[in-house]
């Protein structure tokens, strides 16, 4: 518990001093273009840099950092730059010429038609390539409908004992319209090495997932998801369980919510060596994501506490055969795409080798790039 604690204390210490900011680079003389929003009154200057389920990001002409403003508290919003809009499977460029009861923009496309888009059904909005032609924008541009992190922790040690140390978290979705892909993958390796005793592997395992969606409501879904895995010190060589089933979500608030999921499945485990059969039996699939974000916090701005679980219990033997794994996530936003991350994993499973015994948690401290 101790360990934990102190832990805890490092990432937020962490989180506190990285925390700020990015600067902003003051405009040339010969840039005019800016985007203007009134709030309680008060007339600003700058650039939409962003929206989100609650908070537009706003940056200010020949200031420092970026300000994180509620719809609600927004008046009147007019841009001056085209931004790239994409929801409904519709994609436009435009520019916004007002927003209506914190819900709703106004915007005029490329082609002057007049739209009302709901701000909740937008999956992308950021500068249209005409405005900024950076090669950061035009990825974004070319794919609008992924987003995501990448995380990565490591440890090199070196003298009497050596160590390397390596973790990796990849957490991607693509989202349009009524149609999901989420990609989850998640990868450690460690090796010590003393100079009495020749190097030993304590980790080489990868654990990953991939989900489609199809939501039949804002809701309501039903999803097919093959997950996968190895994990050589415990004996797995690899490990697949496919299965499909329906899901809810249930939404308290745009960044708080809970989706559980129901469906059946098929696990196949086949292990390292000849010590051990391999297993094939058919699971009910038991899931469950969710996230929950908190705003305007002690020292930070923005804390994210999102995981997953998923539990597959043998339909005729749940007493003998059964796979876990589970993921909860501590996430801190330092900078518009960078990040800094406490992860727990948990794995339970119906191992045959009691030396390795059914149980394994771990923590990560990573840094991140969010796309």
């Amino acid at each position: 518990m101790k360990f934990f604690m102190r832990l805890a204390g490092i990432f937020l210490c962490a989180a506190s001093i990285l925390y700020g900011g990015g600067a902003v680079d003051k405009g040339s003389k010969k840039e005019e273009i800016r985007d203007t929003i009134v709030v309680h009154g008060m007339v600003l200057h700058g650039q939409v840099m962003g929206l989100g389920p609650e908070r537009l990001s706003f940056k200010l002409n020949y200031a420092e950092g970026i300000n994180h403003i509620k719809y609600s508290d927004i008046e009147s919003i007019r841009t001056k730059y085209n931004y790239h809009i994409s929801y409904k499977r519709i994609d436009i460029e435009g520019r916004v010429v007002a927003i209506e009861e914190g819900e709703f923009l106004k915007v005029i496309d490329s082609e002057g038609n007049k739209r009302t888009i709901k701000i909740a059904d937008i999956d992308n909005f950021v500068m249209s390539v005409q405005d900024d032609d950076s090669v950061e924008n035009r990825i974004r541009n070319r794919f609008p409908y992924t987003k995501g992190s990448m995380a990565l922790g490591f440890e090199i040690e070196n003298g009497n004992s050596k160590k390397d140390k390596i973790d990796i978290q990849i957490n991607s979705r693509y989202k349009k319209a009524e149609s999901e892909i989420q990609f989850y993958l998640d990868y450690a390796y460690e090796t010590t090495e003393t100079e009495n005793t020749p190097k030993v592997q304590n980790k080489d395992e990868l654990s990953t997932f991939l989900t489609y969606k199809y939501h039949t409501t804002n809701h309501s879904f039903y999803y097919g998801t093959i997950a996968a895995e190895y994990d050589k010190p415990r004996h797995i060589n690899h490990q697949f369980v496919p299965s499909a089933g329906y899901g809810y979500r249930f939404k308290f608030d745009k960044e708080k919510w809970l989706e559980p999921s129901v469906g059946l499945g098929y696990a196949t485990v086949d292990y390292t060596g000849t010590d051990y059969s391999d297993r094939d039996f058919a699971v009910i699939a038991l899931n469950l994501f969710g996230k929950y974000q908190i705003e305007d916090i002690l020292l930070i701005r923005t804390l994210i506490i999102d995981g997953f679980m998923l539990y597959y219990p043998s339909i005729e033997h749940s007493e003998k055969d059964w796979i876990m794994r589970a993921n909860l996530n501590f996430t801190v936003p330092l900078f518009d795409f960078f990040s800094v991350k406490l992860a727990f994993d948990f794995i339970n499973d119906s191992n045959p080798d009691p030396e390795v015994g059914n149980n394994k948690t771990t923590t990560k401290l990573l840094f991140g790039v969010d796309f």
